[in-house]
């Protein structure tokens, strides 16, 4: 008579019942395999994205900024959930990047109470589709679920603070309220939503003990396209202003007419005194690369950068300068002891400046022997340790650049240490000279071009918020496919009647066949 142990080892024998204990060890390690694989997913998020235009990647301004977190953020959306689909995937990229960010979506209708909170007190209400962006005891509102817009208002909560960029006026320079072509309205507003506070600047209003003062709260003094010339006063209140660790930017377009002595001495005296004097040329590109964007031979298209913070990133971004004039470097011998310059922007092998006013105003330009010719230089950013120059002061009031053999004499000025209070490096003031101002254009600045990148990356290295400086998040592009009624009825027929029919046709031989 067997026993259990007996009838349970014949049962175990059997062959159906290694099968079924080997097919049931398989399902377990399957199992086993799909919640470790769910688990490692959810985990360490991973996709790929294959369009276009990275429609669905965070841009590398987003990026940086996640990576460099230094405080958690949390990111509310109130909505439905079932109507906050598309923001909750946007949020999602977010908290793949960085372990900081976290996210929620509150439904106004179901919890009431909750979403009041965010609520000012003479709203009546919230907009459905709200975003909030959270950090600590600040908060910011966005009212559209974008990239560009969340990504604005971490960085208004990380910086704490609202940085002033003024925009000169008083010499026909372009306008921040022109909303033409030619105005400045939209970098304004691109401004803005960077966190910096845009405001116009008078610098005759500006005047204590007989000298032009340059506001204590300016993050960054603007000079864009003055077709008249500054006071020697106003120039020397520039340079000085940079000297002692201020920041400021000169866009200087060609004389007028083009090909002409500039008299604006004080403006080419002020860039020539910080090493990057303009030409007085207007730079005609031959390539014809310019053209397949509809530009003519007088719009230069750059696609080439030197190597500075500012054009970090752009590899494979296209700028356009229309009438640029370029700017003529002093070699780094002849500049005052510790200033230096970087290449921002180069223009091709096969451009040249043209100085010809006739062939200018005729259009029919050509190159001649003794015109500079390229790669031409049309931007640059200048380092100006403070307290260490001297020179560029004097010039800058002067009208004209002084002969290099009137640099000061690095051996007679001893270097001032900086306190303990301030580095060097927070000493240093900053300079951008670019040879057009029309490449800020309302017209450039919208387009899909990287002219308002630059910009932007220029006004972010003189703020010293370098950590801001990349390609800004750009909209999905249009992409449609128009076809007339001919090609809508030849894909209908092919996709419906002549792909089926031949497998139909294929499947019913081969069965034919094997019969």
């Amino acid at each position: 008579m067997s026993g259990p142990l007996d009838r349970l080892r014949t049962a175990f024998g059997r062959r159906s019942a290694r099968e079924g204990a080997n097919l049931g060890v398989t399902a377990l390690l399957l199992l086993v395999v799909l919640v470790g694989v769910n688990y490692v997913a959810n985990r360490r998020n991973v996709s790929w994205d294959t369009t276009a235009g990275r429609q669905f990647s965070l841009s590398p301004q987003t990026i940086r900024i996640l990576e460099e977190l230094d405080r958690d953020v949390r990111l509310v959306v109130l909505d439905q959930p079932r109507a906050a689909g598309r923001t909750v995937e946007l949020f999602e990229r977010y908290g793949d990047v960085s372990d900081r960010v976290a996210w929620e979506v509150i439904d106004q209708e179901a919890e009431p109470a909750r979403a009041r909170a965010y609520q000012a007190t003479a709203e009546a209400g919230i907009p459905f589709g709200t975003v909030v962006v959270e950090s600590g005891e600040r908060h910011e509102r966005v009212t559209a679920p974008q990239e560009q817009d969340i990504t604005n208002a971490i960085v208004k909560i990380l910086k704490g603070e609202t940085k002033k960029v003024y925009f000169t006026t008083g010499h026909q320079e372009r306008s921040l309220e022109e909303t033409g072509a030619g105005g400045l309205s939209a970098i304004g507003s691109r401004l803005e939503e960077s966190n910096y506070e845009v405001a116009p600047l008078a610098l005759l209003e500006h005047v204590e003990d007989g000298e032009v003062r340059i506001p204590e709260d300016a993050a960054v003094v603007i000079v864009a396209g003055p077709r008249l010339d500054l006071l020697a006063a106003e120039a020397a209140a520039l340079a000085a202003h940079v000297q002692a660790g201020g920041k400021a930017m000169l866009l200087l377009d060609p004389p007028n007419p083009p090909g002409t002595p500039d008299e604006r001495e004080e403006l080419t005296g002020l860039a020539g005194a910080f090493g990057a004097m303009p030409a007085g040329d207007v730079v005609i590109d031959a390539s014809g690369v310019g053209q397949l964007f509809g530009f003519g031979v007088e719009v230069p298209l750059a696609a080439s950068y030197g190597f500075h913070p500012i054009t970090r990133g752009f590899v494979n971004a296209a700028t356009v300068f229309p009438l640029a004039q370029s700017l003529i470097a002093t070699p780094p011998d002849e500049l005052p002891r510790g200033m230096r310059l970087s290449e921002l922007v180069l223009s091709s092998d096969v451009a040249w400046g043209e100085v010809d006013p006739d062939e200018l105003e005729t259009g029919e330009v050509n190159a001649g022997e003794d015109e500079r010719a390229g790669p031409l230089r049309l931007a640059y950013a200048v380092h100006v340790p403070a307290g260490d120059q001297e020179r560029p002061a004097e010039e800058a009031g002067a009208g004209e650049q002084r002969p290099p053999e009137a640099a000061t004499d690095p051996a007679a000025e001893p270097e001032q240490e900086p306190s303990d209070e301030e580095s060097a490096e927070d000493r240093e003031g900053r300079f951008v000279i670019v040879g057009d101002s029309d490449f800020i254009g309302n017209n450039l600045a919208l387009a899909p071009l990287g002219n308002a990148d630059l910009f932007l990356n220029m006004v972010n290295w003189l703020t010293e918020d370098e950590d801001l400086i990349a390609i800004r998040p750009r909209a999905a592009e249009d992409r449609r496919i128009t076809m007339t009624s001919a090609q809508v009825r030849n894909v209908v027929l092919l996709s419906l009647v002549f792909l089926p029919g031949f497998f139909l046709i294929w499947g019913v031989t081969v069965w034919w066949s094997r019969r």
